[in-house]
């Protein structure tokens, strides 16, 4: 009778496992409905690729020439942080008029324009005193990512970057995240968005908040389903104690 008492008690912890690991598997996966095939992007999606200076980023700037000694009163900045991870402490700060104070040609408005188009129009402007300058231009930003768990910062540097590409970068998802009631915040030009994304329907690529923009912020809220997460410390409790139980079991046998 004893045993038949644990063997119950084992079948009700199997049970509850799986009533509550249960749930909408569509909601498990990102874009679930998408189908292979070729599509052409959308003039939002090309737009949105396109990531653009705004007024509070900063701008680094490196300009040389044949005779680097020459240009290097151009430079404020030191490269060696940049050349070792890719990131930078200073540069030059967007003003609210959108505008970059740059030595010996002044400002220059920046505000709206992509890094190649900043990058000709300083080199166009030094043209005029020096002889074939190379002109280097560097967006770097910041794209925050939150999941109810923990958080992470993902840099953006000049190259356009997805919400998929970040989600995989954070590296903190969990299989029941509510895929399909993300939050993207974002401030531009005086406004706060809220956006709700559903990353589950194949209708987020055509969205225009796929590509991010610098100093984004993205809330994955995570699921009440989450007795299989990892760090479930009741998941954790209840495995052990089955454990111990199945333990005790095989000696009572023997």
């Amino acid at each position: 009778m004893l045993m038949n008492k644990f063997q119950l008690l084992i079948l009700a912890f199997t049970g509850m496992f799986f009533l509550t690991s249960c749930s909408n598997t569509n909601r498990m996966y990102y874009f679930h409905d998408l189908q292979p095939g070729v599509s052409k992007l959308t003039d939002s999606a090309k737009m949105a690729s396109e990531l653009r200076i705004k007024q509070g980023d900063r701008v680094f700037v490196h300009v040389t020439s044949s005779d680097p000694t020459l240009t290097a009163f151009l430079n404020p900045f030191p490269t060696e942080n940049f050349a070792s991870n890719g990131q930078q402490s200073g540069g030059y700060l967007v003003n609210r008029s959108g505008e970059i104070d740059f030595p010996m040609l002044g400002t220059i408005k920046v505000d709206g324009y992509t890094t190649e188009e900043v990058t000709k129009m300083i080199k166009t402007k030094l043209s005029v005193y020096y002889k074939d300058p190379y002109v280097y231009v560097n967006l770097s930003g910041k794209i925050y990512f939150i999941n109810g768990r923990s958080g992470t910062t993902i840099s953006l540097n000049n190259q356009r970057l997805t919400i998929l590409e970040a989600i995989s970068q954070s590296g903190t998802q969990e299989i029941y995240d509510r895929k399909n009631q993300m939050w993207l915040i974002r401030e531009e030009n005086g406004e706060r968005t809220y956006a709700r994304l559903d990353l589950t329907d194949k209708k987020i690529f055509d969205s225009p908040y796929y590509y991010l923009h610098n100093n984004d912020v993205l809330y994955l809220q995570p699921g009440k389903f989450t007795f299989l997460s990892s760090n479930n410390p009741v998941r954790t409790a209840i495995t052990f104690g089955a454990l111990v139980l199945s333990l005790f079991l095989a000696l009572r046998k023997i």
